[in-house]
This record gives structure tokens, sequence and C-alpha cells, in this order.
């Protein structure tokens, strides 16, 4: 990956590529900041770079037989650890490389993945990831031998902060008492998980959210149809391009959520009770999943309103057509009522969860909605 085909980040990449021009590559590097924003294709790009050997002032060549191995994530000097787990494939002691292709397959679909997209592309179920004492083992092994072609061998560690006591202190060893020519870059989203030694033994390096622009320029590369959505989507993001994508690909769902979160809010206004009836009947029939789904959108929208209320627009994320309804429903989401219905919607969801019998809950639901809407505004 070249620097060029990551967002933004203008201000990190120039000063990433000036360690390399001046030959003050620190050993070990930790890129942090929230999801979406870029650290992990920001390490990759500089592995890259450090090791092209036809480097221009601005990028990576692209072309020299490095960087084309760098483009499939199979350059012999470059090494990878992430969080896995047991699976029906690897029933013990897990390690990064029995997943290495399944990461390669999707870091070459999106270099922008989120923990959860990681744990679902390799069938996590209920199970969370884990570095453990077994991968330090394999790290070690692997630092332990010379660089195959190029001057460095790049480790790259996704999530450190999910490393085990043990990992964790095998790393502290490696950082602390190097293998010659050997880079260790970090990519966290949660430093204070991480034991205070390795954060003070690292050169850390912020990555900010991405600006409106730079989710656009993505947007508009794996979307150039959808020109008004990408416009509604950027406005939500918050700066997370991970987030943007997932908006882009869920939007249809949204507009079914939308439909019927206002439908519902509508009829219980209005305690049109045969009219909810007949909706709670549709509903129950969608299934578990698509029920929870449906009470978080409900859960964001409830949130939204409430910020419009408190007109606070400008930390509203809100579609065009959302932010049309709302400008009106708001009024109805205050003080007086907004941590009652969040408290209604979130008991639906658990009991959906936990297989309640969903015509019952969601007309529950229903009653409480009509009660808590009348329910006047708090006053000091």
């Amino acid at each position: 990956m070249k620097f060029s085909e990551v967002l933004g980040q203008e201000e990190i990449k120039q000063r990433l590529i000036r360690t390399v021009k001046e030959e003050r590559i620190s050993h070990a590097q930790l890129f942090f900041g929230p999801s979406g924003v870029g650290k992990l294709p920001l390490a990759i790009a500089y592995a890259q770079y450090i090791s092209c050997e036809n480097r221009t002032e601005l990028d990576s060549c692209g072309t020299c037989p490095s960087c084309i191995k760098f483009a499939k994530l199979v350059h012999p000097d470059l090494h990878f650890v992430f969080p896995v787990f047991t699976n029906k494939e690897v029933k013990t002691n897990p390690v990064s490389d029995h997943f290495i292709e399944q990461w390669r397959t999707i870091l070459d679909i999106n270099p922008y993945l989120t923990e959860n997209q990681w744990y679902e592309a390799i069938g996590a179920e209920n199970k969370q990831g884990l570095i453990s004492k077994h991968e330090s083992t394999s790290i070690l092994r692997k630092l332990s031998l010379k660089s195959y072609e190029g001057e460095y061998k790049v480790m790259i560690i996704w999530l450190p902060e999910k490393m085990n006591a043990s990992a964790a202190n095998s790393l502290l060893k490696s950082i602390e008492e190097p293998y010659s020519k050997t880079i260790f870059l970090l990519i966290s989203e949660n430093t204070e998980l991480i034991l205070p030694t390795i954060l003070s033994r690292t050169q850390m390096i912020r990555v900010a959210p991405l600006k409106s622009e730079n989710i656009a320029e993505g947007l508009q590369k794996n979307f150039p149809e959808a020109q008004e959505l990408i416009e509604d989507v950027i406005r939500r993001s918050n700066g997370n391009y991970s987030k943007a994508l997932q908006m882009m690909v869920s939007d249809e769902l949204d507009n079914t959520h939308f439909e019927e979160f206002t439908y519902f809010m509508r009829k219980c206004y209005k305690r049109e009770i045969i009219d909810i009836n007949t909706w709670v009947e549709r509903m129950a029939g969608l299934g578990r999943e698509r029920l929870k789904l449906f009470f978080s959108y409900c859960l964001r929208m409830i949130r939204e309103n409430f910020v419009l209320n408190l007109k606070q627009n400008d930390i509203s994320f809100l579609s065009k057509k959302e932010d049309e309804f709302s400008q009106k429903f708001s009024a109805f989401i205050h003080s007086g009522n907004v941590y009652d219905l969040t408290s209604e919607f979130e008991k639906a969801s658990q009991h959906i969860e936990a297989n309640g019998y969903a015509r019952l809950v969601l007309m529950d639901l229903a009653i409480k909605t009509i009660l808590l809407l009348k329910q006047p505004e708090k006053t000091d």
C-alpha cells in the first residue's frame, strides 16, 4: 500500500517520510486514535516505504519487487500480529499465522476494517480475540531471524491492548532489547489497556479523525453513483471511514428502519391502537436479529432527537430524511421522557435477545411509548 492510497493524514505521512530520509526510524512506534481513521493503512504504507527499492520524495514506487510483495502483504520481512481465537479449523493454541490468508483477503477488500469485522470474518460467534503467550513465542522466533530481502524486519501488531500478560511482557522485553534492524509498529484504539512500560518505550503517533473531504474521496471511488447518499453519510460518520463504509452498505436497511420508526412514533402519538396492533403483527414476523437491529436504530434516533431538542445541532448526525422528520419530532423527546424511552427500548431489545414473545414485547413497548410521548418536560 502506497501513502497515496491512504485517505488524508497528510501531516503524519510527511512525518513518517522524514524519519526515513533522515535515517532516524524509531524501532517501536505506536499509532493510536479512534477506529476507522487509517492507522493500519498508514503503518502498512510506512513499512512499504521503508523497504521500497526506488522510493521517491513523497511515496514508495509501487513497482519494485519489494512494493509488489507489500501490495499483496506477502513480503517475507513483513509480519503481522492480531487477536485470534479457536474455531472449527484451529482448535488449540491459535496464533496469527493460522489466519494470515483471511487477514490478507479482508485487508485487500477493506484496510480500514474494524475489530468486529475481523472477528466476523473468521467466525467469532460470541468469542473475543486475544493475543496470547503462544503468539509471543511465534514473535520471538520470527524476530530472531535475519531479514530476508530488505534492510529491516517490520512487525505490525494490530490491537496490542488484546495481549494477555504473558504476551505483553514478552513484547516489552523485545522492545527493551530489540533485535537488530527490527521495527515494531503497534496499532491501538485503547492505549489505557496497554502496559505503561510498553507505552513509555514507544514513539506515540496520534491519528485524528478524517476530514469530510477525505471521507468523500474514498466513498466517491467506491460509490460513484450515490452522491446524495455520500453527503448524508459524511455528516454522520464523524471522521470515521469504517463507519462511513458501513453506513453506505446498510443504508437500504436504515431506510426500512426509518419508515418503521416514524410510522410507529406517529401512531403512538395519535394513540391509534388498531394501526399499532397491525404494526406489531408485522414487526413480530421479522425475527430476533432484525428486531434487535431495529431497536438499535430506534435508540440512535431517540438520542439524536434529544440532541436536537437541546439545540446541539453540531453534534447531531442525521441523514437528510431523518433530519427533516426530526425537526418537528425532536420537540417530543426531552428531559421528561428521554431516559425512560431509552430504558424501554433497551429492555425490549434485551427481552427479544432472551427469546421473549415478540408480539407481547412490542405491544408493551407501544403502550409505554404512548404514555411517555405525552409526558411533560421537566422544569427546574
